[in-house]
């Protein structure tokens, strides 16, 4: 109930701001470069989490409000997670061998970013900041173990059932940027890159009590048309 007054909310909000404002739609994509950050004071006993890098693609809607500053509510499908890595060498004939392990996890996210947008240039060309909340619903993730001795290979591909294991799929994070617009004769271009910081405890990983949270940054490109 409270998540349906919420998105009802959103929408009378963007209705009111397309009402008063230039609105501009457009798509983006883009390159995630995602880890997450575990619990501060546990990095002794905790494993070493690496990014992974991975895709994001969605809708971008812009509410103008003058020249400089405007509101900018998104829709996009990004992808986050981590990697595990460990490694050794093992001598055979005075040659070191390296053998090792990775697991790498993934996580598909629909994401509700709203984000305040404030410009500086002419109308030819502007750089602009933005920053503001993300709101995103984990739809599902997988797990993918990698063996590697002589050469690398994937030993299994596992879908993760996120209700079972306790995974929080309803996240709120924190959205910080900067980037570039371009007029053209059909709308404009953008290209921008961002910092993401989860503000939800997603997993709590047993005995120790660890606690993870999504962090991570962003290139993205993409193209919007006037109304």
């Amino acid at each position: 109930m409270k998540n349906t007054i919420f998105f009802a909310a959103l929408l009378t909000l963007f209705a009111t701001l397309s009402a008063s404002a230039q609105t501009t739609l457009g798509i983006r994509t883009g390159l995630n470069f995602n880890t997450i950050k575990a619990t501060e004071g546990l990095e002794a006993i905790t494993p070493d989490y690496k990014s992974i890098t991975a895709f994001n693609v969605g809708a971008v809607s812009e509410f103008e409000f003058g020249d400089y500053f405007a509101v900018q509510p998104e829709l996009s499908y990004t992808v986050k997670g981590f990697r595990l890595k460990e490694q050794m060498d093992v001598n055979i004939f005075d040659l070191p061998i390296p053998i090792g392990a990775e697991v790498i996890s993934k996580f598909g996210y629909l994401e509700m970013p709203l984000l305040l947008k404030g410009k500086i240039g002419n109308e030819v060309a502007k750089a602009y900041v933005i920053a503001g909340p993300a709101f995103g619903y984990a739809t599902g993730g997988h797990l993918t173990t990698r063996a590697k001795a002589f050469f690398e290979f994937d030993l299994f591909d596992t879908k993760i059932d996120l209700d079972q294991v306790g995974y929080e799929r309803w996240e709120v994070s924190g959205v910080v940027g900067a980037g570039a617009e371009f007029k053209i004769p059909s709308g404009k271009i953008f290209f921008d890159a961002r910092y993401q910081h989860g503000f939800t405890e997603l997993y709590d990983i047993p005995f120790v009590n660890e606690q993870w949270k999504n962090q991570g940054i962003s290139v993205n490109a993409g193209y919007m048309l006037s109304f």
